[in-house]
């Protein structure tokens, strides 16, 4: 009898392994049959909306799609995977984005990735009337094609200064504030958190804000690929849809640093600074707001920028 009782406890066991199993392999090949977009991006905080929308995603069971984000050190190697199609789509430079479009890349802006969390940063205790029109200034920018080389430009016009007083140096965002504390320039434009990280290496000091020069430039903007949009579009809805919600999400400030703490390496203090100089909510791209940049790109003669209406598709932002 002890043995009877004994095999038929091993069979249930046995039995409840295998469905165990079954049921494991079940989810691993659902996940396997779900569309993977993978998104790029460089470690400034201005993507961390990506962080919050994938975090959006793994909290719910119902999701159509894998999101992997793939991280990359610099702005030609992002965009560069984009226009092949190594990778789905971005967050990226605006304009970066807008000379690949004029260039014939098959890409569309879907998004802004944020509001505001640009700075000029220079010496500290030096200000912005320090600046002469007899001194020329080396100022470091993420690369021509940027919002923060416009707020620069712009900023020496409102000053008044002469069109060579600022030397311009294209740099690795991460490499901006050691360049300042090592005196090897006289300030940088760029994203967050290295403005915050720039005062609190000790010789740094904000100049301005980019609010201050131009109000809400729009800056980065998530782009994706146009056969994603036409080929997965209820994919790309539902990944839109999570970035929406991310967005709105990210303007609780502690949800903002803690999701950040998560992927980026800088300390709490810097991040919880970046997350007040920086904005979520509505990330709709807005065709006044499109105009400006575009006004300023053909002001200083970038390239031919594309129209809003053949660069931008927010339907998918907006439907979601």
């Amino acid at each position: 009898m002890k043995k009877l009782l004994y095999s038929m406890l091993v069979l249930l066991i046995l039995i409840s392994g295998c469905s165990n199993n079954n049921t494991s392999n079940e989810r691993s090949n659902h996940q396997a049959d779900k569309k993977t977009i993978k998104i790029g991006y460089l470690p400034i905080t201005h993507a961390a909306n990506l962080m919050m929308t994938k975090k959006v995603l793994e909290s719910r069971s119902n999701g159509n799609y894998n999101l992997e984000l793939v991280r990359f050190n610099n702005w030609p190697d992002l965009m560069d995977a984009l226009n092949s199609g190594r990778i789905d789509g971005a967050s990226t430079l605006i304009e970066l984005a807008m000379k690949s479009k004029q260039k014939g890349s098959p890409i569309k802006a879907a998004a802004l990735g944020h509001h505001e969390g640009n700075v000029i940063m220079g010496q500290k205790g030096k200000s912005v009337e320090d600046l002469h029109n007899h001194n020329n200034y080396s100022f470091a920018i993420p690369h021509r094609y940027s919002t923060h080389y416009l707020l620069l430009e712009e900023m020496r016009k409102q000053l008044k200064l002469d069109h060579n007083t600022f030397d311009y140096h294209e740099m690795a965002p991460a490499e901006m504030p050691a360049a300042l504390n090592e005196n090897r320039i006289a300030g940088y434009s760029v994203a967050e958190p290295f403005g915050a990280l720039g005062e609190k290496l000790g010789k740094g000091h904000t100049l301005k804000h980019g609010s201050e020069i131009i109000p809400d430039a729009y800056c980065c903007a998530l782009v994706l690929r146009e056969d994603l949009i036409n080929n997965q579009h209820d994919v790309a809805q539902q990944f839109m849809t999570d970035y929406k919600k991310a967005g709105y999400q990210m303007t609780d400030k502690s949800k903002s640093v803690d999701v950040m703490s998560k992927h980026f390496k800088q300390d709490d203090k810097v991040l919880a600074q970046s997350a007040e100089w920086t904005s979520y909510g509505d990330l709709t791209i807005e065709e006044d707001g499109y105009q400006k940049i575009t006004e300023l790109v053909q002001e200083h003669k970038l390239f031919t920028a594309p129209s809003y209406k053949s660069f931008v598709d927010s339907s998918l932002y907006k439907e979601g």
